[in-house]
C-alpha cells in the first residue's frame, strides 16, 4: 500500500497491531483479541488506523499508493484522511483564538477580524464568522478542542455538540462535554446529538424544565416559499406532539397499493395534504379513513410511466391506533427520579413528559427477569414473532441494530439473526436470542450483501462483520438509569427560538 513497504520488517508489522489493538479495543472493536487478528491480517490497514494526527499522518497518506491498495486498507487511509481534517480544524481554530486575543479590547476590531479573515480566505463575511464563532467556543470547550485535535471527533460532530450545549453553564457543559466525548468515537453525529441532548437533561434537571416550558410557548407552524413554484412547511411542536404527528402521517402514507410508484417521501407528504384536506371538506375521521385513497398529482412524473388510478384507488384505508413507545424507569415514572425517559423517533425527553403520556396511555405490562431486567422468552410457533414478542423485541433493540442506524425499532423488520429453517421447530427460532430489529436496508444488507451479524446475549452487544473481514459493533441502548445531578453554577437564560427550527430526521418506509 505504501510506496515504501519494501522497507517494512515483521518486527514494524506486529508493532502496527498492537498498536491498533490499544487504540481499538474495547472501542470500535470490543474484544482485544479480534482486534490484533483483524490487525495482523491487515498490518498496513492497522499502521494507518493507529497513527496519531498531525504531519507524520500527513506525509503517510501522501505516501499511500490508492490504485494498488486492497480494499480494507483503503477504507482506513479514508477514516484518517478524516481524523486529520479534525486536526487541521482543530489547529486552525487555536491561531483564531489567537487573532481575536489581540483585538479583545476594542469592539470595532473584533468586527474588522471577521471581515479580514473573510478578506484572506477569499470567503463571505457570514463564513469567516462561522470559523471565528467555533473557534471562541472551543476556546470554553477545551475537552472538546482537545478531541478535535487528536481525531477523536469529527468536525461534525464536534460542531453538534457545541450546539447542544449552548444552554447550558460552563461547568455543566464541560461534564457533558466529558460524557458525549468518552464514547463519541463510536457514534454517528446523530446520535452525539441524542446523548449530548440526554446529558443535558440530566445534569441539571429543574433548569431543562424550565427551558422546556419556555420552548413550548414558542410553538410555531410557518410557510417558506421554495423554488419551482413548491413550499416548506414548517412546525415546532413539542417532541410527543410531533411523534403523533409523524404517526398519523404514516399511519395514511402506509395504506398505499403495493404498485404505488411514489417514494416513501411523496406519500408522507400527500398524506398530510389529505389529512388536512379532509378538515377543510368538513369530511368525518371515520368516513375519511375508510375513504378511497386521493390519486397523486403528479405521480405519473414520478414513475415515468402512466398511472393507474384505479388500482391505487381500490384499496381503503384502514384505522389503526397511534401507538406511542415511550421507555421511563419507574421511579422517574412517579416522580422520585429525575431521569429522562427515551421517546421512540424522537430521543431523550423530560420524566414530566413522560408522566403525561403515562396518564393518558393504554398499558402494557411484560413480564422479565428479575435478576436482568430483561423480558422473559416468549417464542412463537411461526416464522412470524407474535405481537407480545415483536413489543419485546422493539423495547429492547430501540433502533435498527446495524452500527449508527437510528431507524426506529417499531418501523423495522424482525430479523432471525440465523435463518429460519422451515425443517426446525419455530419455538426454537422465533425467540428472543435470534430475533433483531433491522431496517429494510440493513436487512438486506444481510440477507443479500454478505454482512453477519452476531449477537452477544451477555452484554447486549451485536457484532458486525464486514464482507472484507472487518468486525463494527453495535452497543445496546441502556434503559434508563439513574439522573448524576449537578449544582448550577448560574443559570443562563434560554434562547426564546432556535435559529433553526428542528430538521426532520428520513426514518425509512412508515411501518406497512
Amino acid at each position: 500500500m505504501f510506496d515504501d513497504a519494501a522497507e517494512w520488517t515483521a518486527q514494524d508489522e506486529d508493532a502496527a497491531a498492537l498498536a491498533f489493538a490499544r487504540s481499538r479495543a474495547g472501542r470500535s472493536i470490543p474484544d482485544v483479541d479480534l482486534a490484533v487478528r483483524w490487525a495482523l491480517n491487515h498490518p498496513h490497514a492497522a499502521r494507518v488506523a493507529a497513527a496519531v494526527p498531525g504531519p507524520e499522518l500527513a506525509r503517510m497518506l501522501g505516501r499511500v499508493a490508492v490504485a494498488d491498495a486492497p480494499t480494507e486498507d483503503l477504507l482506513e487511509v479514508v477514516a484518517a484522511w478524516d481524523r486529520l481534517a479534525s486536526w487541521v480544524v482543530a489547529r486552525q481554530a487555536g491561531v483564531l483564538q489567537e487573532l481575536h486575543r489581540r483585538v479583545a479590547g476594542s469592539t470595532w476590531a473584533q468586527k474588522g477580524l471577521r471581515d479580514e479573515v473573510a478578506g484572506t480566505l477569499a470567503a463571505s463575511g457570514r463564513a469567516a464568522q462561522v470559523l471565528l464563532d467555533r473557534a471562541m467556543e472551543l476556546a470554553q470547550a477545551p475537552e472538546v478542542h482537545d478531541a478535535l485535535a487528536q481525531g477523536a471527533v469529527s468536525v461534525h460532530k464536534a460542531d453538534v455538540l457545541l450546539r447542544e450545549t449552548g444552554s447550558v453553564t460552563g461547568e455543566e457543559a464541560r461534564r457533558v462535554h466529558a460524557a458525549v466525548l468518552a464514547e463519541a468515537h463510536e457514534l454517528t453525529a446523530p446520535q452525539v446529538r441524542a446523548a449530548a441532548r440526554q446529558a443535558v437533561l440530566q445534569v441539571d434537571p429543574d433548569a431543562a424544565e424550565h427551558r422546556h416550558q419556555l420552548a413550548r410557548r414558542d410553538r410555531c407552524v410557518v410557510l417558506e416559499p421554495a423554488t419551482d413554484c413548491m413550499a416548506v412547511i414548517r412546525a415546532y411542536l413539542p417532541a410527543e406532539d410531533a411523534v403523533r404527528v409523524m404517526h398519523a402521517v404514516d399511519i395514511v402514507a402506509g395504506t398505499a397499493a403495493p404498485e404505488d410508484p411514489r417514494g416513501v417521501d411523496a406519500r408522507r407528504a400527500d398524506a398530510l395534504v389529505d389529512l388536512v384536506g379532509a378538515v377543510l371538506d368538513g369530511t368525518t375521521l371515520d368516513a375519511f379513513l375508510s375513504g378511497p385513497l386521493r390519486p397523486s398529482v403528479g405521480a405519473g412524473v414520478d414513475a415515468g410511466v402512466g398511472l393507474d388510478v384505479g388500482a391505487r384507488s381500490s384499496r381503503r384505508r384502514r384505522r389503526r391506533p397511534v401507538k406511542l413507545s415511550i421507555t421511563v424507569s419507574a421511579d422517574a415514572l412517579a416522580g422520585a427520579s429525575s431521569t429522562p425517559a427515551h421517546l421512540d423517533r424522537y430521543g431523550p425527553v423530560l420524566p414530566s413528559v413522560a408522566r403525561q403520556l403515562a396518564a393518558e396511555a393504554t398499558w402494557h405490562f411484560q413480564r422479565t427477569d428479575p435478576t436482568t431486567g430483561e423480558a422473559l422468552e416468549q417464542p412463537g410457533s411461526r416464522y412470524r414473532p407474535p405481537e407480545a414478542l415483536r413489543d419485546a423485541i422493539v423495547a429492547r433493540d430501540v433502533t435498527c441494530t446495524f452500527p449508527g442506524c437510528r431507524v426506529p425499532a417499531g418501523s423495522c423488520d424482525l430479523d432471525h439473526t440465523v435463518p429460519f429453517d422451515d425443517s426446525r421447530d419455530a419455538a426454537e427460532q422465533t425467540r428472543r436470542s435470534n430475533l433483531a430489529a433491522l431496517c429494510r436496508h440493513h436487512h438486506q444488507l444481510k440477507t443479500h450483501a454478505g454482512w453477519t451479524p452476531r449477537r452477544d446475549p451477555t452484554t447486549g452487544t451485536t457484532l458486525w462483520t464486514s464482507p472484507t473481514g472487518k468486525p463494527y459493533h453495535r452497543n445496546p441502548v441502556p434503559a434508563p438509569g439513574e439522573a448524576v445531578r449537578a449544582q448550577p453554577e448560574r443559570r443562563r437564560p434560554a434562547p426564546r427560538r432556535p435559529a433553526e427550527p428542528p430538521g426532520t430526521v428520513n426514518t425509512g418506509d412508515p411501518p406497512f
